[in-house]
């Protein structure tokens, strides 16, 4: 299917940029949090007990893990935002620039020429024998064309898909991080905030790589397709010249 006529390369540029910001902005949430939740327990680490300084380490070296491995898919994600956008416009130029003309050029081609009502002869034979192969690959053409440009829109909106998900899954990992950091600055509210933190770096992480790497597959599949594309392309069956692989030629001159 080729892409939605609502849809448009500025909006979907636009959407996949706010999702990338959303992204950058919470990265830079994430990691102000968490350093502000350590220095808040360290700030109060003397009323804490030994076993629960003890605990409170390795409750804050777990989450440190879990919140690393998603910070790092994030960086990756913005770090990689350009060849995105350059997907994007690609997949709609392919669209404008080579889908439309090609399915509007088979459009053209007569089945027939009954229109020439008053052209007979051998040289009106030979054009109409021509007809149906020239039918054949203008329809070939625009097939090829929609695929391509089918191919590259939805690659380039798994792309955007991906960026949004993953600002989304940013941003609520971000709040719960600062909401700790807020809470820790009690001596009561340090162990709720903690444990917050683990859930937002155990739980919310693993949900969030799990629905990533779902979208990641997605792009790796179309990607794969890449040979499937080539070699429709390649296919020139319906060219059927002569020469071979040229245009059907209803009158070859010179």
């Amino acid at each position: 299917m080729a892409p939605d006529p609502a849809i448009t390369p500025d909006g979907l540029t636009a959407e996949f940029q706010r999702a990338i910001e959303q992204v950058r902005t919470g990265i830079q949430q994430i990691t102000d949090g968490f350093n502000r939740l350590v220095g808040e327990i360290n700030d109060i680490r003397w009323l804490l007990g030994g076993a629960v300084l003890l605990w409170v380490k390795g409750k804050l070296e777990d989450a440190q893990d879990g919140l690393r491995k998603i910070i790092e898919k994030a960086q990756y994600t913005v770090e990689h935002s350009t060849p995105v956008v350059s997907l994007i416009l690609t997949s709609f130029d392919w669209l404008n620039q080579v889908q439309k003309p090609a399915s509007a050029a088979a459009g053209r081609v007569p089945v027939k020429g009954d229109k020439l009502v008053y052209w007979k002869g051998q040289a009106a034979d030979a054009y109409n024998a021509k007809l149906p192969f020239q039918q054949a690959a203008a329809s070939d053409m625009a097939t090829k064309a929609d695929f391509i440009s089918t191919w590259l829109f939805t690659i380039a909106k798994a792309n955007v898909d991906y960026a949004v998900k993953m600002g989304e899954y940013i941003s609520l990992i971000a709040g719960a991080v600062t909401q700790a950091a807020v809470d820790a600055a009690s001596v009561f509210g340090v162990i709720e905030a903690i444990n917050a933190v683990a859930d937002a770096a155990g739980d919310l992480v693993e949900k969030a790589l799990n629905q990533l790497f779902n979208i990641a597959n997605r792009v790796v599949d179309l990607l794969k397709n890449a040979r499937d594309a080539t070699a429709s392309i390649n296919n020139v069956e319906k060219l059927s010249g002569p020469p071979a692989g040229t245009w059907p030629q209803a009158v070859n001159v010179g």
